[in-house]
């Protein structure tokens, strides 16, 4: 979510003065790339059950591969377990700004994104990177065991160790080697 939100705020009318945007696995899942199905209860329980709190249980969707961190995850009190409908229709909100306004933002950007991502999935980032593909400042990184949590992941090394060499000099090469050239980066799949 902190990618959607980032977008969101550098695409705003008084963007704040940064340097540059470090965007890994950014929410960018926006509606009109959604099923319809989950558009048509999205919208009818929004309406109808807006305080309705839903859990991730049972959609066999996995965040990452260090399962000692989501176990810790799952047993400390400040972690949200239950998200009302009508926050889920706000952090969908977020997504068709961030898709829509991808294009917009300004300076350097380096996206990180996991082949093995299963909350977000690879046609909306596809769909950013497209929007991003003519800009020389824009590098995309693309790590075949990243799952969406790639900054906690048992290879987390690699995008941080990319992170700060793009920090510290944005050109160059990155440490991991999986950056893909932007017109390379073929995401269309939706799994």
């Amino acid at each position: 979510m902190g990618g959607a939100v980032a977008i969101a705020a550098l695409t705003a009318p008084d963007p704040p003065d940064v340097q540059g945007v470090i965007l890994s696995a950014p929410a960018v899942w926006s509606r009109d790339m959604m099923p319809w199905y989950q558009r048509a209860v999205l919208a009818l329980a929004s309406t109808t059950l807006p305080d309705l709190e839903l859990t991730g249980r049972g959609l066999k969707i996995q965040a990452s591969d260090n399962i000692a961190m989501l176990r810790g995850l799952g047993r400390d009190p400040l972690v949200i377990k239950a998200t009302r409908v009508d926050a889920i229709e706000g952090l969908t909100d977020l997504m068709d700004i961030a898709q829509q306004r991808a294009g917009q933002i300004k300076g350097p950007v380096l996206v990180l994104y996991g082949a093995k991502d299963q909350v977000i999935p690879k046609r909306p980032v596809g769909v950013m990177l497209k929007k991003l593909a003519s800009r020389p400042d824009v590098r995309f990184v693309y790590y075949p065991n990243g799952y969406h949590l790639l900054l906690r992941d048992l290879q987390a090394n690699l995008p941080l160790a990319d992170i700060a060499a793009w920090i510290d000099q944005s050109v160059g090469h990155l440490p991991s080697g999986f950056e893909t050239p932007l017109v390379a980066a073929k995401l269309s799949g939706d799994e």
